[in-house]
């Protein structure tokens, strides 16, 4: 264990907007979590029976709310497999492409507006039709002014016969796919173990993809790929292990002589996971798996080219966005592993199915942080949960207290403690993808950069996340304001700090900083100030 230096003790996910001062947020942080999503709003989705093609189902939906009264804006989205036959009473119907994979092509809403109170909760009723085979998810959303929430029933359509949710798979197939590029190409290729076997008498090749929330087709680099011999008579033999390089390609070479003397029968798999990090099935705890098809007796001195391949599965997609958002977050972090200290690194491990309700939270129990099913729509919320991962890391497990932090809101008041681990969670995913704004999966945005004194509904000082981020992004932004006048290397005095003590808040951090002979001058201290901190006293 590496030595740290301590001033004293702080916990954290992300809300997207404060609740109405009235109402008490239904659940509760469990001990062992940084954070779940806050809100005074409950979406409850029930699907009476799961529809074969052609077949209908009753879909109830229900919110309800801790306000005195909440003025409800709905919208009720169908992927391209089910359709609306009776939208519920009093909501419009109006359907549109769609980019995001799961939704294959298309999206049928019903949208329209509703009330709810704390005594009586909004009940909507209505009726759909499964048109094509394939996994679907029925997810509605309410939101008021000031509040927010959704809730989702997920199903897997058969031509004769349906079932509820969407089934885990050892394997999964593949699909021919468009040439990608890279999804975060602003930072430098950082391989995460070998990407190439040794020379042999035969090599297999190709680039494994896929499309992400954007419908943008990309490569998937730094994933595990291994090659094997499918024997029809026993178990399939391994010829060679590797990784994807930055263009999400590989070149394995093996011994090509199979045992009745023919060529081997070769196909590529591809998994979500390398020794740094995996996205595993948040039931099965095992990563995702996908099989190129076979190409039969390969000649000796020949080579299989696979060509760009992708998960045949639209479902399956966000598993593998999310694997390439944690290898834009290995890119950035400085050393050989999570924590540049270690000598042996922890591997991230992030839980996500298709058909997720278990986010949005890092687990200190598991180590582990566990996504909702949309949750990789949103780059920013995987790298933030990470983030989590990282100081929990960095501080071998002495993960700091976080008075006030369930729910927690990026603008409002919380604690230190709260202020510092959630703001930090969030710095860690802006830095990574320099964008300073917080993009939901469901489309909503929150600046985070621009916000000062004066900036409407945000509160001030270093028990305010935001302010904390902010403050932590004007250190080192170029995008100078006035008095923000700072522009230094996020990975170097502020992640330099961060792996030589363990702080409890932001202005430990800060003293712990100075200690370190860093920059606690005036023109740095205008930076805080400019984001409502004020350690000039």
């Amino acid at each position: 264990m590496r030595r740290v230096t301590r001033l004293g003790r702080p916990g954290l996910a992300v809300a997207e907007t404060p609740q109405d001062a009235r109402c008490v947020p239904f659940g509760a942080t469990q001990a062992d979590r940084t954070g779940e999503w806050g809100s005074c709003l409950d979406v409850a989705v029930r699907l009476f029976e799961a529809p074969a093609v052609g077949k209908q189902a009753r879909v109830d939906i229900e919110v309800r709310t801790t306000a005195e009264r909440s003025d409800l804006s709905l919208d009720v989205r169908l992927p391209a497999g089910l359709e609306w036959v009776h939208a519920p009473a009093g909501l419009r119907t109006e359907s549109s492409a769609s980019q995001v994979p799961a939704d294959n092509g298309k999206v049928h809403r019903a949208v329209g507006a509703g009330r709810a109170d704390r005594v009586r909760p909004l009940r909507l009723s209505g009726t759909v039709r499964a048109v094509a085979e394939g996994a679907a998810e029925i997810r509605a959303a309410a939101s008021t002014a000031t509040d927010a929430d959704t809730g989702s029933a997920f199903l897997t359509v058969g031509a004769q016969r349906s079932t509820f949710g969407i089934a885990a798979r050892d394997t999964n197939a593949t699909a021919p796919a468009d040439q990608g590029t890279r999804a975060h190409a602003h930072l430098a290729h950082k391989p995460a173990g070998t990407t190439a076997a040794s020379a042999g008498t035969a090599c297999a090749t190709g680039t494994w993809g896929y499309v992400d929330h954007t419908g943008a087709a990309r490569v998937s680099a730094n994933a595990q790929v291994t090659v094997w011999d499918a024997d029809t008579t026993g178990r399939h033999d391994l010829l060679a292990t590797g990784l994807t390089d930055a263009t999400g390609r590989f070149q394995l070479c093996f011994d090509n002589t199979d045992e009745d003397g023919t060529g081997q029968d070769v196909y590529a798999q591809f998994a979500t996971e390398n020794a740094h990090w995996m996205i595993q099935h948040g039931r099965t705890k095992k990563a995702y798996r996908f099989d190129s098809p076979v190409r039969a007796d390969l000649a000796a001195g020949a080579t299989a080219d696979f060509g760009p391949v992708k998960p045949a599965d639209p479902a399956l997609m966000r598993g593998v966005e999310a694997f390439d958002v944690m290898n834009t977050a290995w890119n950035w972090t400085p050393g050989t592993c999570w924590d540049a200290k270690d000598t042996t690194c922890r591997k991230g491990r992030i839980n996500w199915a298709p058909d997720s309700t278990d986010g949005t939270y890092y687990s200190l129990r598991e180590n582990a942080v566990h996504l909702a099913a949309a949750d990789p729509d949103s780059n920013i919320l995987v790298l933030h949960e990470f983030g989590h991962a990282i100081m929990d890391d960095v501080y071998e497990d002495d993960f700091p207290p976080a008075p006030d932090c369930s729910p927690h809101y990026i603008h409002r008041t919380s604690s230190q403690g709260c202020a510092w681990t959630e703001g930090f969670a969030t710095w860690y995913g802006v830095v990574i993808l320099n964008d300073p704004t917080f993009r939901w999966p469901d489309g909503r945005t929150r600046d985070l950069e621009g916000p000062t004194w004066g900036t409407p509904e945000w509160d001030n000082g270093d028990v305010v996340e935001g302010r904390v981020l902010g403050a932590m992004i004007d250190l080192a932004d170029t995008a100078n304001e006035p008095g923000d006048t700072c522009s230094e290397d996020p990975a170097g005095p502020q992640w330099t700090t961060f792996l030589n003590h363990v702080s409890d808040t932001f202005q430990q951090f800060w003293a712990q900083r100075a200690a370190d002979g860093y920059d606690v001058g005036a023109a740095a201290q205008a930076c805080l100030y400019h984001n409502t901190i004020d350690y000039r006293r």
